[in-house]
């Protein structure tokens, strides 16, 4: 895993972090307005990481978009508990 693949992950596990903890207070906090905006600007952040390490490194998980491709993705990469 290079340098920049590695900060990307990073960033990707805080993003993740970040909305599980919003996810629990918002379950006691349904009303906080600015929560729910950190959530979704989380979110959005977390999706198009998730899509940009897709396309330059390939797919992280199954539920990855393989649709621009007549090979399947997933099984043609090294998995990345094996860097």
């Amino acid at each position: 895993m290079n340098e920049e693949q590695t900060r990307l992950m990073l960033r990707l596990q805080q993003l993740g972090l970040t909305m599980d903890d919003l996810r629990e207070y918002l379950d006691t906090h349904p009303d906080d307005s600015f929560a729910i905006e950190r959530f979704n600007m989380s979110a959005q952040e977390y999706r198009q990481l998730l899509e940009q390490l897709a396309e330059d490194y390939g797919p992280l998980s199954w539920t990855c978009d393989n649709s621009e491709s007549d090979n399947w993705l997933w099984a043609g990469q090294a998995f990345p508990w094996t860097y």
